[in-house]
């Protein structure tokens, strides 16, 4: 069974996708069903790779795709889950044993694993690479730009209505599904808690404050977009110098609220209400 889950994970690899070999490994190990094939479809489904296990006739294999896993009888009579390609006039198993076609389909049991890559949830790491690299290039060309057509001022307040953009999904990373260790270490300390806003019993106004902050600093990244494309950035600046009649009770009451009611800090939401300050600095200066 190690040399299935190698083959396993090496045909994965080959689909682009990758689980955590361990974490498979060991799944599939202490599975109920183990060494059976519902060990391994079951733990395939675990990862959420989509799969499908099928029983086909010798008749019929030619409707198979042009690789596909399935169990080969070793000549120690034992069975393996190879990966099989279907080459000109042969298969090829596990990447080095050909076989003819007759001597295949003596030897395997007539059952086909598939997975299907395009409808898998797991990462895949080409995908998430070209995807990350994008989005840093478009994010400096971005920012480049407006560095040089917009008053400093503007692009600071441009910064730091990222920075609260950023600290505002956080904030919601349940919602967002989220999981980032440094963030659960920081809220859950003895005297800080960034879960306080989920609970109902102490739902209120406050309690959306991550909600609101999202709003909030996502309007002022496409408002500063659009108005000082148009030259309009003073219409902005008395925009926001409006809305601190708005912003600094809101500050006050979350400060009260997680100081007083709960009594505990909510680092994030302290981000946050940095965040709005030293924009309400950049705007009245």
């Amino acid at each position: 069974m190690v040399e299935s889950i190698s083959n396993i994970l090496k045909y994965l690899n080959k689909k682009n996708i990758y689980p955590d070999a361990k974490e498979f490994s060991f799944q599939v190990n202490s599975h109920p069903a183990f060494p059976s094939l519902l060990s391994i479809v079951s733990t395939l489904n675990i990862h959420h790779i989509r799969n499908y296990a099928v029983e086909i006739d010798n008749s019929e294999i030619d409707e198979l795709p042009d690789d596909f896993m399935a169990f080969i009888t070793l000549s120690d009579g034992g069975q393996e889950l190879a990966v099989v390609e279907k080459k000109e006039g042969y298969y090829l198993v596990n990447g080095r044993d050909k076989m003819n076609e007759g001597d295949f389909l003596t030897k395997w049991n007539n059952i086909a694993v598939l997975i299907d890559e395009s409808d898998s949830l797991i990462t895949k790491k080409g995908y998430g690479l070209y995807k990350a690299a994008f989005t840093v290039i478009a994010a400096v060309i971005l920012l480049a730009y407006l560095y040089y057509t917009v008053p400093i001022s503007s692009f600071t307040y441009f910064m730091l209505s990222l920075c609260g953009l950023f600290l505002s999904v956080l904030s919601l990373k349940k919602i967002f599904g989220i999981e980032n260790t440094v963030v659960t270490k920081v809220c859950s300390g003895a005297y800080t808690d960034c879960s306080f806003s989920g609970e109902g019993k102490n739902k209120n106004f406050i309690s959306n404050f991550g909600d609101y902050s999202l709003a909030y600093f996502l309007t002022n990244v496409i408002t500063l977009l659009f108005l000082v494309n148009e030259q309009q950035d003073n219409v902005f600046a008395m925009i926001q110098k409006a809305l601190l009649v708005i912003i600094f009770p809101v500050i006050g009451y979350s400060l009260f609220y997680q100081v007083f009611r709960i009594r505990k800090i909510c680092p994030l939401c302290i981000g946050i209400i940095i965040v709005l300050l030293l924009q309400t600095y950049s705007i009245l200066k």
